[in-house]
């Protein structure tokens, strides 16, 4: 469940294979979070999407065809491999969740176009057909890389840091903060002041 949370949330890992980080349906719409990403020098994007059967006909924006644009300009502008999951709905689902016509427009078969991008925003691997589960596989080579970069680099020499700037905070937010007054320094003598009582004029 994406959506709320801190800018640590926004972070790229290094691990053996490549520095993979990841975002989730239309935060890949989100140009500050994506360019924060980038410039934490992502190699390998896990871009995952729902289906893309979900009102289909109703919201052209939801479908395919915008979608899968979005993981192919994310690849080529942060000029990373982007692996693009997608969930298929079966007609076993559909029958479980579509109890009338209504719900059956709402949700259709299909909706899976699992993809792969290298830096250069080129397709890799065999894409498969919507209604089919399977992996799409291919092999990269993170040197392609460094040749996507050289040409356009976003968050990198082809950035203006003279006229825009990103805020990125990493602070993590708790949900809830506890303040206690700090305890009093036993070490440190304290000043006793005398509570005298006014004295009254006295009549000679």
């Amino acid at each position: 469940m994406f959506g709320e949370g801190d800018g640590s949330d926004l972070a790229v890992v290094e691990t053996p294979i490549g520095n993979i980080g990841s975002l989730s349906c239309w935060e890949h719409l989100q140009p500050l979070s994506k360019y924060a990403m980038y410039s934490q020098n992502e190699q390998i994007h896990c871009g995952a999407w729902p289906s893309f059967s979900l009102y289909r006909g109703a919201a052209y924006a939801l479908g395919p065809e915008v979608n899968n644009a979005a993981s192919q300009i994310y690849a080529a502008e942060g000029q990373c491999f982007v692996v693009a999951p997608c969930a298929t709905v079966s007609q076993v689902m559909s029958d479980l969740l579509c109890t009338d016509p209504a719900k059956q427009q709402m949700l259709r078969t299909g909706g899976g176009y699992a993809r792969i991008y290298a830096p250069d925003g080129s397709p890799l691997g065999t894409s498969l057909a919507e209604d089919q589960e399977g992996l799409v596989i291919a092999d990269i080579d993170l040197g392609m890389i460094s040749l996507a970069k050289a040409a356009a680099d976003p968050s990198g020499h082809y950035s203006r840091p003279d006229v825009t700037q990103l805020l990125l905070n990493k602070t993590r937010r708790e949900p809830v903060v506890v303040q206690r007054t700090p305890e009093p320094d036993s070490s440190v003598p304290e000043a006793v002041a005398a509570n005298t009582e006014p004295r009254l004029p006295v009549a000679a």
